[in-house]
């Protein structure tokens, strides 16, 4: 077992950590307040493959590993979460499905295009009374000669505004439960298919989230992809990547904010001495540093799980990373908001930007509460061949 990353992953992690800091985050502030993200940031993210990373070469991705893409991942999330949204979402919900499961026509139309970022993809699931629940989606799609013909309404979105494709997921059989549901590649520029109302969401400004309405929607029966019912196990592939990269993203906001709260009771004073030199704020940083840690070795197995191509593992150490992380990073942001007090809590600094970025991980891509089934149910599984008899 090794715990030293290989050195062509130590070259990636060290040009991510020079175009972060130099290309991305100069641009944190504007993007809070302005809500767009400029288009030199936008051609550095196609520059450096960030929309393909885990996409493979002979697609126009950069063709890295799962561990490499979370190496990246890791870095891009110390900039503003607008930058993860539009090109590291991308990779997997965003395209996963079609790079996977797509006609080999459909793939090579949108897959190059997918992976430079000249077409943003997304991941329509989600609607108003369907979440966690997913069996329950009302969106139907029927089947009409040549063509699939698609009704409902998506919410929660991400990029819907500026996707060019949607991976979409609509039931062909209500009474069948999950085994009813299909997955299609949708043009955004298919007639029926509109953009609803923007969500107004706590943070991620620069990227945003909305409804999507289909109404009379006719897709080529060839943009299906995989197989009729087979769509709620190709929305469960496509979330084990997403689950996997936001692991490696909450390790890297974790680790932004601790190095802020290191250089901050590094200079600060208090009581005559150091905030440092206070056994009390000591004992936090020990806490923050232990917990990353533990988080960042979670995140690495994940990667390296879902590379090994074990489905069950690699969906249990998805769960288990995005849980732990999701876990960490709240605590994390916490307590560097605290040591910072009313200056982390003000918006003069990007704690409480990064504050709020985080929280949502605890509930996109599957909430906490589905990761704790999922790793409880594994924890059963392991237990129960265990104790088998022989």
């Amino acid at each position: 077992m090794h715990f030293q990353l290989p050195d062509d992953l130590l070259v990636l992690q060290g040009r991510m950590r020079e175009f972060v800091q130099t290309e991305l985050k100069p641009h944190d502030r504007a993007i809070e307040e302005t809500g767009e993200v400029p288009e030199v940031a936008m051609a550095g993210l196609r520059k450096m493959g960030l929309f393909g990373t885990n996409t493979p070469k002979q697609f126009g991705g950069l063709g890295l590993t799962m561990l490499g893409s979370c190496i990246a991942i890791e870095e891009l999330a110390k900039a503003h979460t607008a930058f993860y949204y539009l090109s590291g979402v991308n990779v997997h919900i965003g395209s996963k499905a079609i790079e996977l499961f797509a006609k080999s026509e459909v793939r090579d139309r949108w897959l190059p295009e997918l992976a430079s970022g000249r077409v943003i993809g997304a991941f329509a699931l989600t609607e108003p009374n369907a979440g966690s629940d997913v069996a329950r989606i009302q969106t139907t799609a029927r089947r009409d000669r040549d063509r699939y013909i698609l009704d409902g309404t998506k919410t929660y979105i991400t990029n819907a505004p500026v996707a060019g494709v949607f991976t979409v997921f609509a039931t062909l059989d209500p009474s069948a439960g999950a085994r009813g549901i299909a997955a299609f590649a949708v043009d955004a520029k298919t007639p029926g298919l509109g953009i609803g109302r923007v969500v107004e969401m706590v943070a991620g400004r620069g990227s945003a989230h909305a409804e999507v309405i289909f109404e009379n929607c006719r897709v080529p029966r060839e943009n299906l992809l995989g197989q009729e019912g087979e769509g709620f196990a190709i929305a469960m592939r496509c979330l084990d990547a997403g689950r996997t990269h936001w692991g490696a993203y909450c390790v890297g906001a974790a680790s932004q904010l601790l190095d802020y709260a290191l250089d901050h009771v590094s200079a600060r004073e208090a009581f005559g001495r150091k905030l440092r030199d206070h056994q009390g704020i000591e004992w936090q940083i020990a806490d923050m540093a232990s917990a990353l840690h533990a988080a960042r070795l979670v995140a690495y197995e994940a990667a390296w799980r879902y590379d090994q191509g074990d489905a069950a593992a690699r969906t249990a150490a998805a769960a288990l990373s995005k849980y732990t992380g999701a876990d960490m990073v709240q605590r994390v942001a916490d307590t560097t908001m605290q040591l910072f007090g009313g200056a982390g809590y003000s918006r003069d600094l990007p704690i409480e930007r990064i504050w709020r970025e985080t929280r949502v991980v605890r509930i996109l891509d599957g909430t906490s509460e589905i990761m704790r089934q999922i790793i409880a149910r594994n924890a059963f599984r392991a237990h129960e061949r265990r104790n088998a008899p022989p």
